[in-house]
């Protein structure tokens, strides 16, 4: 990509978020006149109305920049064309605590080539905070150039996210003692969204995140930004996550330096 077009896809993400959140925050808590309807749909789970509109409002605002057409989303795809870009969208991280009125929810939007995400956005419209970071660039928040320090203390001390895809895997993992790692951290929570406890450990608030069966579309923004920062991410045995893969990773082990190498142990 060229410094214009660096930009111009940086811009694109960031219009993307907002055009998303306006459309969320119309519907959140009944704030306005569109009624929430919620559906459970094979395979995806609890769909609302709120995440159809984000998701066409987002393919809306990328539709106007011309970077790529290729649109991975969790509710669509847009073009079959194979190319080297691709957006990676999840128009509502969070749907189940978006529909009860939770406020940890966001939005992502990547942009990926074939080997890693090269800007990620996410934006939290009930924290009213926004990450974006551009590969070499650095992140900001808010707009402003940001830079974020671990939690304090030892990871036996600190707070770390875990999330599971699907009560399925979860109960299977509960019984075969995949989680017994959780003993060597002080606490763990639970979001039921990755665009929330990313953009927190990105902000210094959680020392890690640790995500069973999540897809690439789910992850590729918090990705992104946290890599940035000189967090890292990899799988369980400490490898590079493969962006080419079609399913969703076994693991994914987000965290600063420090808790990875810790968590990591733990899981072996």
């Amino acid at each position: 990509m060229s410094e214009f077009n660096r930009r111009d896809a940086l811009l694109a993400a960031l219009t993307a978020c907002g055009a998303a959140a306006e459309v969320l925050l119309a519907r959140f808590r009944d704030a306005g006149d569109t009624a929430l309807e919620r559906n459970f749909e094979p395979g995806h789970g609890l769909v609302t109305n709120a995440d159809r509109a984000a998701d066409e409002a987002i393919a809306e605002a990328l539709a106007g920049f011309d970077v790529t057409d290729r649109i991975e989303s969790e509710e669509s795809t847009a073009s079959s064309q194979d190319t080297d870009l691709r957006w990676m969208v999840d128009p509502l991280c969070g749907t189940a605590p978006y529909a009860t009125g939770l406020g940890h929810w966001g939005v992502n939007v990547a942009l990926s080539d074939r080997s890693a995400p090269l800007l990620g956005a996410i934006t939290i419209p009930t924290m009213r905070e926004t990450l974006t970071s551009l590969s070499g660039r650095g992140v900001s928040r808010n707009g402003e150039p940001w830079s974020s320090e671990p939690p304090f203390g030892k990871l036996s001390e600190q707070l770390v996210d875990l999330e599971i895809a699907g009560q399925d895997l979860a109960a299977g993992m509960m019984s075969d003692g995949s989680l017994d790692w959780v003993r060597g951290v002080d606490h763990t929570t639970t979001y039921a969204s990755m665009a929330y406890p990313l953009s927190q450990l990105c902000l210094g608030r959680l020392a890690g995140v640790v995500a069973y069966g999540v897809g690439a579309v789910h992850l590729a923004a918090g990705v992104a930004i946290a890599e940035e920062l000189g967090l890292k991410v990899t799988d369980a045995d400490g490898a590079v996550l493969d962006w080419s893969a079609e399913n969703p990773w076994p693991v994914m082990v987000a965290a600063w330096p420090d808790a990875h190498s810790g968590l990591l142990e733990l899981m072996q």
